[in-house]
């Protein structure tokens, strides 16, 4: 694929590089076909996208806060997700890879009671590449500043110099940019493919990955002249109302970061559907896990209960292009 060209101010922020490059587009004809051939499926597989501890959608968020963070000469990320976060592990990953420390904090986001919760999965890989983790009883939330400061204060107690990265890597000033770029990214490869996507199904919780691609389509569209799209979020929060604001203060700020006005985004951009999110945080319904065995014995396309499986159960009877973010 062409190189990816950003307009200036956005061209200028610093960005390390994480991912192998664009992320695949896969079509899904038997899921299509399965559901009548009235709709025609393709997936962007960022669970694909780096070799960085399995990679993920954080991956490519975390390439411009971890250049923030050198740019700091910051010596530790901090950083706070689920028992099971996908988000924590990309954290360490990326710690590892700069040769920094990794400090997180791992609450009780998910009410599942196994013995081997708390020592498989993310958590172990986090563990393997040598992170601080630190388990925390404490239920799921949208907002975890105060619990972030107090760990970034002991770490500085210690000597050390922590970089704060919310959950996600979302409520950050840089952490709608690696999905803004993406959007610049899906319209090269559009070009290849000879192919658009009028709307694009996206899992919203912590907002920064649906945010940014917001903001990214929206500066194609104003300052390129590309056309509109409709770009749709399924709320996996179960709070629907707090991922919502979220979803909008991250793309107007960061709209405004790659040269928006503080008017070009508005609460008529933020289209996020409840419907799927079985009401909780974690767990899935029945609706969930009928639209992953679906895409599983269709096209072997495994999705996640928590995230995917959400979203898939939202777009299956739409022509859009899903997101498999991989956490």
């Amino acid at each position: 694929m062409s190189s990816i060209t950003l307009p200036p101010p956005f061209s200028n922020i610093p960005r390390q590089s994480f991912l192998f490059g664009p992320s695949p587009i896969q079509h899904l004809p038997r899921l299509s076909a399965v559901l009548g051939g009235k709709v025609n499926i393709y997936a962007k597989r960022e669970d694909c996208n780096s070799g960085l501890g399995y990679g993920g959608n954080k991956t490519r968020k975390l390439e411009y806060l971890a250049s923030d963070a050198l740019a700091e000469k910051s010596d530790t990320l901090v950083s706070i997700g689920g028992v099971q976060s996908n988000h924590t592990r990309q954290v360490a990953a990326v710690a590892a890879r700069l040769g920094l420390q990794a400090a997180t904090i791992q609450e009780h986001w998910v009410e599942w009671e196994d013995p081997g919760y708390d020592k498989v999965g993310n958590i172990q890989v986090s563990r393997l590449i040598g992170a601080d983790v630190r388990l925390d009883a404490s239920s799921f939330s949208l907002d975890n500043k105060a619990k972030l400061s107090k760990l970034a204060s002991n770490i500085e107690a210690r000597g050390g110099k922590p970089y704060v990265i919310p959950a996600g890597a979302s409520d950050h000033p840089l952490g709608g940019l690696g999905f803004a770029r993406w959007a610049f990214e899906v319209e090269a490869q559009e070009k290849e493919l000879g192919i658009f996507f009028d709307r694009i199904i996206v899992c919203a919780v912590t907002g920064s990955t649906m945010a940014g691609m917001i903001a990214g389509f929206k500066l194609a569209q104003l300052r390129h002249g590309s056309r509109a799209r409709e770009i749709v979020g399924i709320d996996a929060s179960g709070k629907p109302r707090e991922t919502f604001g979220l979803v909008l203060r991250i793309a107007k700020f960061t709209g405004e970061k790659i040269g928006l006005s503080a008017d070009d985004i508005n609460e008529n951009d933020v289209v996020l559907h409840d419907a799927y999110n079985a009401k909780v945080y974690g767990i899935p319904d029945e609706g969930t896990i009928e639209a992953m065995k679906l895409g599983a014995q269709t096209e072997a396309f495994i999705t996640d209960p928590v995230y995917e499986g959400k979203s898939l159960a939202g777009m299956i009877d739409l022509n859009d292009l899903t997101i498999e973010s991989g956490g």
